[in-house]
């Protein structure tokens, strides 16, 4: 019953902002609520007709011409004042667009800087966390940098790439899939790391086969005509790289015996083809190879030049007028002519009112602070959860590169550091940052965030070794990061549906990337941020 109530709740609540501020406002509502074209539908005119809705456009790229991404109204905010708690990515294009429009914007920033997780560490860096105060030592040098948070940027996630083109941050290629990185499982191959490319390669070459086997024996006749049993024939040796019988004895597609020491000086035989009944033992073979086709992982993922917070810091000089940082929130109310939000800035209690106000902050943080929210906004932020990643980075000698051949890319393993990154960035050079460790979630990420800084180097260097030998000799300057232990985030991204904190409760309205349908991605911060001012535009549009 409350599933069913739960969605009358929101086919109502979308009907309303439809009539409000338009369709395309709709559909960004849509995408924030995570909710498909059919449930909208419901309240539609051309659903009760039974014919399909004309699909909306969707919302152009921001340009410094047409600054508005959606249908809002030009000078919708004029004479409207609003206050932002929270100057990461969500809170800054807030602010960025609301501006636009008329309103008059504070954010309360309770750091000293912007960006919130959008965050890059260099050397002399400070990390701060609950329990644990850090130093960078990496050497002074800008090729020589850590993003703890987000790292990467989707081909598609247009509205992030749009500001990026509109402030100028200059993006390259980050290599999310790379066939020379590492697959290993403890349970598997005698607990070998192996090739990438090899476990890709075996692996289609024993699928084709297998299908191959199957269309010969005529087992799939009543599926396929002749004509297309020739082509998926011919389809099937191109897939697998089947001999002219359709068998599969190898590849030079997995390489060759000792390929990754000695590079491309040896063609000699073929490397034996890894057993199709290990690659199906455990189904890590088959996650990491599906990793890469998902839609947010697919190639080509871009990141900024330089390090992520090149953006955090471009969005920064669009709004930092109106940004008050170390103002810690201490009280959010809804008054009758507003809003009033009590902060402490650097010991100092001071209280501002607006006509509304917009939180960003994580709802970890939020449950902590005083308010007189609705129940059901109070009960959704004590119980969302966030999940619980982790990263440690270190300065290393590029042994990936110079003995192994592997330009940027990401190794797996079953233990509990799960992947290795290599640097997408500075190539050929001696040195680099290697991130030795990305968790995310369960008993790894918990355990990760409550050990101490060095206890998580030692970790880490340990594990890392089974894949890299070379680790433990390279790997200095270890520096770590663990979400949940990060004072004014604790945590690292939204977990939970969101449902009330969709909608405003009385003048407070709510963003953040836990909202949207993106979650744990900037992309979906900035959505969350469009779906707020939607909100907002629709109380002040007649």
């Amino acid at each position: 019953m409350r599933s069913d109530r739960q969605d009358l709740r929101r086919r109502e609540f979308l009907t309303a902002i439809g009539r409000a501020v338009g369709s395309s406002a709709m559909l960004r509502t849509m995408a924030a609520m995570g909710i498909g074209t059919s449930l909208a539908s419901c309240g539609s005119s051309s659903a009760a007709s039974g014919t399909a809705p004309n699909p909306a456009a969707p919302p152009p790229p921001p340009r410094m011409q047409s600054p508005r991404p959606g249908d809002w109204p030009p000078n919708a905010g004029i004479g409207k004042s609003v206050v932002i708690l929270g100057s990461g990515i969500a809170g800054m294009t807030t602010a960025l667009e609301m501006t636009r429009l008329g309103y008059a914007c504070t954010i309360l920033e309770a750091t000293a800087r912007a960006g919130g997780r959008n965050r890059t560490i260099r050397g002399g860096d400070g990390v701060n966390e609950t329990d644990s105060s850090q130093v960078c030592m990496f050497d002074f040098d800008n090729d020589l940098y850590f993003n703890p948070g987000p790292a990467r940027i989707p081909h598609h996630h247009e509205f992030l790439l749009g500001y990026c083109r509109e402030f100028g941050v200059a993006l390259e290629t980050f290599t999310n899939d790379n066939r020379a990185a590492l697959l290993h499982s403890t349970n598997s191959f005698g607990g070998q790391p192996q090739i990438a490319r090899r476990v890709i390669a075996d692996t289609r070459g024993n699928i084709a086969r297998l299908l191959a086997l199957a269309v010969n024996q005529n087992a799939l006749d009543q599926e396929l005509s002749a004509a297309d049993k020739t082509n998926i024939l011919n389809l099937l040796r191109g897939f697998g790289d089947l001999s002219g019988s359709f068998d599969y004895t190898g590849t030079s597609r997995a390489g060759f015996p000792g390929q990754e020491d000695t590079g491309s000086r040896q063609r000699g035989e073929l490397v034996n083809p890894l057993q199709l009944q290990e690659l199906l033992s455990e189904s890590f073979w088959q996650n990491r190879q599906d990793f890469a086709h998902g839609l947010d992982q697919q190639s080509t993922m871009l990141q900024p030049v330089g390090g992520m917070d090149r953006i955090g810091i471009a969005f920064e000089a669009q709004v930092v007028q109106d940004i008050i940082y170390e103002a810690e929130v201490t009280n959010i109310q809804n008054i009758a002519s507003g809003v009033q939000i009590n902060y402490d800035r650097i010991g100092n209690p001071m209280s501002l009112n607006a006509d509304y106000c917009i939180c960003t902050i994580p709802a970890t943080v939020l449950r902590s602070i005083a308010n007189n929210f609705a129940a059901s906004h109070q009960d959704e932020i004590a119980g969302f959860a966030y999940t619980s990643a982790g990263k440690i980075a270190f300065q290393s000698r590029r042994f990936w590169e110079q003995e192994h051949n592997i330009y940027g890319g990401i190794s797996w393993t079953t233990q509990n550091i799960t992947q290795i990154w290599y640097p997408n960035h500075g190539f050929g050079r001696d040195n680099g940052v290697i991130v030795g460790s990305y968790l995310f979630g369960g008993a790894a990420g918990n355990n990760f965030a409550n050990q101490a800084p060095q206890t998580r180097i030692d970790t880490t260097v340990t594990q890392a070794n089974v894949l890299h030998p070379e680790f433990s000799a390279e790997a200095i300057h270890g520096i770590s990061v663990a979400w949940p232990k990060v004072p004014f985030q604790l945590g690292a991204w939204g977990a939970s549906d969101p449902s009330f904190l969709l909608t405003p409760d009385g003048n407070i309205f709510f963003a953040g990337e836990h909202l949207s349908i993106l979650r744990g991605w900037q992309e979906g911060a900035i959505l969350s941020a469009y779906h707020a001012i939607d909100l907002v535009v629709a109380r002040d549009t007649p």
